[in-house]
């Protein structure tokens, strides 16, 4: 922890404040300076949005635990098509300490820990402050304070699954320290288990404040409460975007789909839980079947993207279909940086620097002129004839005002289709294969996917293999493969080549950066 000490008393000199057209749509004149942030209850406001902004980052999710590096150690990008950068080839062939991807290693430790450094400044100043600080009292205390937990302990859980062992392998050694105080002082790493129990403690503290402000004090940001019959695209649309829809509180307190939520926290806890082996499914499968039941099912507060909003003209296409993200962050410059990433400057339609690998694999049993699946026909796109190289249309910059204000800048970062994979996994677990397949199939036939997969699966091995073809067509462009693979502890996947498997045995745990490691 030696580097990470003389960075963890970092300033917050710089956190931005919030625009008065946009939550985090926010220039530099807006910054303020650290000695007046906690002085006020806008101040609290201004340092949470500072937070959201560097989890955004290209160091973060806005690029190399997204669409970046992530996808690229998952085996997502095309080394044959020989277009991908020194970066990403080294990536791909999951060599961490060249000179194009130890930086990217390093500044994804030290951005995290910078990020937790931050949270836990806020939290340490937030609990001792009256709540006559704040324009709405003790919700938004509580409000800013619950964010900040939830964030901690996402924030802690991703540095986890990078640099620690998966629990799948039972490790017994300690390898990650999870700061819970704004301090220089040396803390001791933790034991994986240790480290999860920690994550999940943030998170208990969190959720019943975030139930209560979402469910019960402000429900109204999180779904189209306006409307007599809320349809999922309406209510993405209010949770995304609800200041167009609703006036009372303020900007701060609209856009709940880009802010920690409370559905999001019972997604984390449900991917917390099915990482953490089953001794924890059952908690798991309890924030799980909340979000499926009560919310997708009941109250149906989210939904999927319907057929006709993924089969429309490009240009007004819900390319993330978005409207079963229970969290993203907002990234205002997102699908120029992609763009820009995938095409260069030439923006030419055959020379893609981000080829998908294995598409035509992965896609074969659901494309085969009978059957057919959105998430290939209409969110894949390919280069001219000759060439056939494949790119996500995942991130493709809309025109279309209502899709561009929603998707454009955002970066998905929990999804309710993988709520449906851990409840179909859990219940392939428990020997309940017709059960899951229901499951798994809530999210194919939301798809487009029109084969019947009860015609042709009947095993335990039959339907995991279903639920892990399924997760690689979701999260492409999205980091958690690489997650998943990890939390299975698969020693061969489909190599990025598209000759074969490469061998994932020793490549799961990123190195700890040298400045760790040496004096």
């Amino acid at each position: 922890m030696k580097k990470l000490i003389s960075h963890i008393l970092i300033a917050l000199t710089g956190m931005l404040a919030v625009s008065c057209n946009a939550w985090l749509d926010v220039t530099p004149e807006n910054a303020i300076a650290d000695d007046d942030l906690f002085s006020t209850g806008f101040g609290y406001r201004n340092a949470l949005n500072g937070i959201y902004t560097n989890l955004a980052s290209d160091e973060l999710y806005g690029k190399q635990l997204s669409w970046g590096f992530l996808s690229a150690i998952s085996q997502q990008y095309n080394q044959k098509a020989g277009t991908i950068s020194p970066m990403y080839a080294d990536a791909s062939e999951l060599i961490y300490n060249t000179v194009d991807t130890e930086p990217v290693v390093t500044a994804i430790w030290e951005k995290g820990y910078k990020v937790i450094a931050n949270l836990n400044k806020l939290i340490e100043n937030i609990r001792p402050t009256d709540i006559s600080l704040f324009e709405y009292g003790e919700e938004e205390k509580n409000l800013i304070y619950a964010e900040a937990l939830s964030l901690r302990a996402m924030m802690h859980f991703d540095l986890l699954r990078l640099f620690a062992p998966a629990t799948a392998t039972n490790p017994s050694g300690t390898y990650l320290p999870y700061r819970d105080k704004y301090e220089a002082a040396v803390v001791e790493k933790c034991t994986v288990t240790d480290f999860i129990e920690k994550v999940l403690k943030d998170l208990l503290e969190a959720e019943d404040i975030l139930r209560k402000f979402d469910t019960e004090y402000h429900p109204e940001a999180m779904y189209a409460s306006q409307m007599y019959e809320p349809t999922p695209e309406w209510n993405a649309r209010y949770r995304f975007n609800s200041g167009s829809y609703i006036d009372d509180m303020g900007a701060f307190f609209w856009y709940r789909g880009i802010r920690f939520n409370y559905l999001a926290l019972l997604g984390l806890k449900a991917r917390v839980c099915i990482y953490a082996g089953p001794a924890y499914y059952k908690n798991a499968e309890t924030a799980a079947k909340e979000l499926y039941n009560t919310y997708y099912q009941q109250k149906r507060w989210i939904g999927f993207t319907e057929g006709e909003n993924i089969t429309c003209n490009l240009n007004s296409r819900y390319t993330k279909v978005s409207h079963d993200i229970l969290f993203g962050l907002y990234k205002k410059q997102l699908a120029t940086d992609y763009e820009q990433a995938v095409w260069g400057s030439s923006s030419s339609s055959s020379t893609t620097r981000l080829p998908l690998a294995n598409i035509p694999s992965l896609f074969a049993s659901d494309n085969t002129g009978v059957y057919t699946d959105y998430r290939l026909t209409y969110l894949i796109g390919t280069t001219n004839e000759t060439q056939s190289k494949y790119y996500t249309l995942k991130y493709n910059p809309s025109v279309e005002s209502v899709v561009e204000a929603m998707e454009n800048p955002m970066i998905p970062v929990i999804r309710f289709s993988e709520i449906c994979h851990i409840l179909a996994e859990i219940s392939s677990y428990n020997g309940k294969i017709t059960e899951g397949i229901n499951y798994l199939e809530t999210v194919r036939k939301a798809r487009g996917a029109e084969r019947t997969l009860s015609l042709t699966v009947s095993t335990r091995e039959q339907l995991d293999a279903e639920i892990l073809l399924d997760i690689r067509k979701e999260m492409i462009g999205e980091g958690g493969t690489f997650y998943t693979y990890k939390r299975m502890n698969l020693s061969t996947v489909p190599d990025s080549d598209e000759e074969g498997e490469i061998n994932m045995t020793g490549s799961y745990v990123l190195p700890l950066p040298t400045s760790e490691t040496t004096n």
